[in-house]
């Protein structure tokens, strides 16, 4: 059996010591301090996007609230704008037909003095021709007489 040598076994546990208390004051030590260094940095980062997603969900709020405010003054434009078409369009129809009717009115009006017109025009005609045929027929009696015999006659059956 192998023999334990208390010195032995007492150096193994004194060199365990010191290894162990080097290894934590060069290497558990900063090992931490890097890990706590890199958790700040980290939680440092978590705040940021918070606030960074805070900031983004709040500017979209605004947005939105923007954009609804536009669609509203929109709908409000295109509803005034239909409404002053629609106005108008029936004042336009309502000049449209007042014209039409000035229009007719001045065609019957002008039908209707064309018609004396010609009316008069044939009854000089005709009292031309019935002048004309009278003076064959009577011989020498005036053109005038006749003609002014006949338009009396005309005028008192108007």
């Amino acid at each position: 059996m192998p023999e334990i040598d208390f010195w032995s076994i007492l150096f193994t546990v004194i060199n365990l010591v010191i290894l162990f208390v080097a290894m934590k004051i060069f290497l558990f030590k900063p090992v931490r301090n890097i890990i706590a260094k890199r958790q700040e940095e980290a939680d440092a980062a978590a705040k940021e996007a918070a606030a960074s997603k805070a900031e983004a969900e709040q500017r979209k709020a605004d947005l939105d609230k923007a954009v609804a405010k536009t669609e509203a003054e929109r709908e409000k434009i295109l509803s005034e704008a239909r409404k002053q078409a629609d106005d108008e369009y029936q004042k336009m129809l309502v000049e449209a037909r007042s014209e039409a009717e000035i229009i007719k009115k001045e065609a019957s009006t002008e039908g209707e003095k064309r018609k004396q017109r010609i009316i008069s025009e044939a009854g000089k005609e005709i009292g031309d021709m019935i002048a004309a045929a009278t003076t064959k027929i009577l011989g020498n009696v005036e053109e005038s007489e006749l003609y002014d015999a006949f338009l009396n006659t005309m005028e008192d059956k108007k």
